[in-house]
């Protein structure tokens, strides 16, 4: 009886082990299809009940050293940032220096808004504080080097609420730079020096900091606005002192990593503490953490965006599947692999994109698209056919050339990643407007010309 119970078992884990490995090719397989059309760099850890499926890195690291980037690459994590500063203040709540329901007036008394928000709305971007992110302001005083706490302060202090506190959702980079100096505050040292005291270290995050211009490594990547067959444009790097406890941190996959099995195992943090922070107080956003539904599980994570980055990282609980996508190309097409890598993982039907061809049509048909095209956020599109292609010039910029796909009515860039769908009148069968695709966001213009 007990050798066929051995041979069962040793069968069972004959089999996971042929899961698994089939699992990580067909991941690795999807990854390695977006980075073929240019459209991802980067490195890419996704793990299942405790099995890394697949650790490694696509694309370029930088053009300086010409190679792909792997498990031990930095990036600038941007947004993600805000997962590691709330959870610092749950620490600092369980140890009582701090509470989610104080209101900012018990730590930081001289705003003007100090008596109305509380620790929590700034946890969870309901306070309804001006983002200084958003202001002009803050670009005209430059974003390189290092600026003063006070002229940072000084963008979004006076400015109105866009609500009552706690009646609204609005994401404020501003939220967390308070949430900084709450930590400061409370425990009367440096903001980077208290994350690294109660998150950084006792995750064994050693590959972790903030100062990422100046950081000396050959693990850091070079950050790019377009990285592709046609074009190559590096970023520059935003100083911390700038994006601070909102956007500022740097560290690898395996960094993230160290975080999303705190989640899962409910170290660092009481188990009390992981459930309040990861459970939305508005459709979908908790204290720190976006909360989404993937695959018909409960997923919790963040996204992070920041000149030349973008990432994600989502932990799904129910199955202790955790999915981490850092690239160093902001076009990198991440929230559709992080769709192609669920439905994967869990067995459900995707589509991955083909490759683009493009092809030449008639100069009449052509002129069928001519035109201006106006936009809601301000800008306006010229578009006009020369030697048998159509153009287009955004006002106060250069033209460019759109492609035309296969796909009647559709155009695209070769340059950057941005493609054109021309909306029909259906009664006239005329070009009515267009519809501008980037990064999975969309914009509408209205043909007025």
């Amino acid at each position: 009886m007990r050798k066929w119970l051995a041979i069962s078992c040793m069968a069972v884990v004959l089999a996971q082990h042929v899961y698994a490995q089939d699992k990580a090719r067909e991941l690795d397989s999807v990854v390695t299809h977006w980075t073929a059309l240019a459209k991802y760099s980067g490195t890419v850890l996704v793990a299942q009940k405790g099995k890394i499926l697949v650790h490694k890195g696509y694309g370029l690291k930088s053009h300086h050293q010409e190679k792909p980037p792997d498990e031990n690459t930095l990036y600038i994590t941007g947004g993600m940032t805000e997962m590691f500063t709330s959870t610092l203040i749950f620490r600092l709540q369980e140890e009582g220096k701090l509470s989610i329901t104080d209101t900012l007036s018990k730590h930081l008394p001289d705003f003007s808004f100090s008596n109305k928000v509380t620790i929590g709305q700034l946890l969870s971007h309901t306070s309804g504080i001006h983002d200084y992110m958003s202001d002009d302001g803050l670009y005209s005083g430059g974003i390189t080097s290092s600026r003063e706490r006070k002229d940072i302060i000084a963008l979004f202090n006076d400015k109105p609420l866009a609500f009552e506190p706690g009646k609204g959702f609005q994401v404020s980079a501003s939220d967390y730079y308070l949430l900084g100096m709450v930590a400061e505050k409370v425990t009367g040292t440096t903001y980077y020096d208290a994350l690294r005291k109660y998150v950084i270290n006792p995750l064994g995050m050693e590959q972790t900091g903030f100062d990422y211009g100046r950081f000396p490594s050959w693990d850091k990547s070079q950050g790019y606005s377009i990285l592709n067959n046609q074009r190559l444009l590096p970023a520059f790097t935003i100083d911390s002192t700038v994006s601070y406890a909102s956007g500022g941190l740097f560290t690898d996959s395996k960094g993230m990593y160290k975080l999303a099995q705190a989640m899962l195992g409910n170290k660092l943090l009481k188990k009390s503490s992981w459930q309040t922070m990861t459970t939305a107080q508005t459709d979908s956003f908790a204290y720190g953490f976006d909360v989404r539904t993937m695959a018909g599980k409960k997923a919790i994570g963040h996204t992070g965006e920041t000149f030349g980055y973008v990432h994600c990282m989502y932990v799904l609980p129910e199955d202790s599947t955790v999915i981490i996508i850092m690239s160093n190309d902001f076009e990198s097409e991440v929230y559709y692999i992080l769709d192609n890598i669920v439905s994967a993982l869990h067995n459900q039907p995707y589509t991955l994109p083909k490759p683009r061809t493009s092809v030449f049509l008639e100069e009449a048909r052509l002129k069928h698209y001519e035109g201006r095209y106006e936009f809601d956020e301000g800008m306006d599109l010229n578009v006009y056919s020369r030697d048998r292609l159509l153009w287009g010039k955004i006002s106060g910029g250069e033209e460019f050339t759109l492609l035309a796909d296969v796909i009647p009515d559709e155009f695209f860039m070769n340059s950057v990643d941005v493609e054109f769908r021309f909306i029909r009148d259906r009664k006239t069968n005329l070009i009515t407007g267009v519809i501008i695709r980037q990064n999975r966001k969309e914009i509408t213009g209205k043909k007025w010309q």
